[in-house]
């Protein structure tokens, strides 16, 4: 009888032991879920914007009155883990083959965009164009369809106070694209620039709401998630071929993904520039 006592004994004590234990993870997993609700800071207005440390996330919706159905998208930071985004939905926008508009370019900023209403996100920019020894560092993940892109804008103006009617030049650098045609094949050249094999388009004379500026894309060989892209090199190139000027500024070095349709997610684990 003693000995049945004590097992009824030795169970009571697992049993209150187990369920104190599944209270406890019941308590951790609650506090953990609201941590990381409250780590993810996100924004879905209009020219939304989230700042972390140098850098300046916005919901860049400049071209959206030319959608024709519903739409979302949401800029993001998570506070935890410094992934830095953005999110789209334009999945009832049709688009024609060869005809594809751009709808908005949510993007990450570092430096002063060479508009009145923006302040440099860092005190190293601007910065003569000549004197730069930018090295830019980037990881991201990509879960999308439909129609877009990924590449930098990256601006440079003739006065170390940009502004839209100073701007002289801009350059995407592409990093990812899905049924987005890069530009007629007749107008682009090859170059080799930081190891990297690419398509050049340059346009001496591009018209845009600010006037006439060059403009410079490059279409990699492929399309790394994570590397390091030293700047410097890209400008040298474009400086030795008379495009860019010694005379002007580095304005603002961003990335973003230009969106025509479909649906997708992008996250930069990191985008640093050094």
């Amino acid at each position: 009888m003693l000995k049945r006592n004590l097992i009824f004994h030795l169970i009571e004590k697992m049993n209150n032991t187990l369920r104190d234990s599944w209270y406890l993870f019941f308590i951790l997993f609650i506090i953990l879920s609201s941590c990381k609700s409250h780590n993810l800071v996100e924004k879905s207005g209009q020219w939304d914007q989230i700042k972390h440390g140098e850098y300046l996330v916005e919901n860049n919706t400049w071209n959206v009155q030319a959608t024709k159905s519903k739409w979302t998208e949401t800029i993001f930071y998570d506070t935890l883990n410094g992934n830095m985004g953005w999110k789209w939905d334009f999945s009832n926008e049709k688009d024609t083959q060869n005809s594809y508009l751009v709808k908005s370019y949510p993007e990450i900023i570092f430096g002063k965009k060479p508009y009145v209403n923006y302040q440099s996100t860092s005190s190293r920019l601007p910065i003569e164009l000549t004197s730069n020894q930018f090295k830019l560092e980037y990881e991201y993940l990509v879960n999308a369809n439909g129609v877009y892109n990924t590449t930098t804008d990256i601006s440079f103006t003739d006065n170390k106070n940009p502004n839209s009617n100073n701007i002289r030049a801009k350059m995407m650098i592409w990093f990812d694209h899905k049924n987005y045609p890069f530009f007629e094949s007749e107008r682009l050249k090859q170059a080799m620039i930081g190891g990297i094999k690419y398509e050049v388009f340059v346009d001496i004379a591009h018209i845009g709401p600010e006037g006439k500026w060059v403009f410079i894309a490059l279409l990699p060989d492929n399309f790394p998630s994570k590397g390091e892209l030293n700047l410097k090199d890209y400008f040298d190139y474009f400086l030795s071929d008379g495009v860019l000027k010694s005379e002007w500024y580095l304005s603002s070095i961003e990335v973003g993904s230009e969106i025509s349709s479909g649906k997708g997610k992008i996250t930069f684990k990191q985008f640093i520039v050094h």
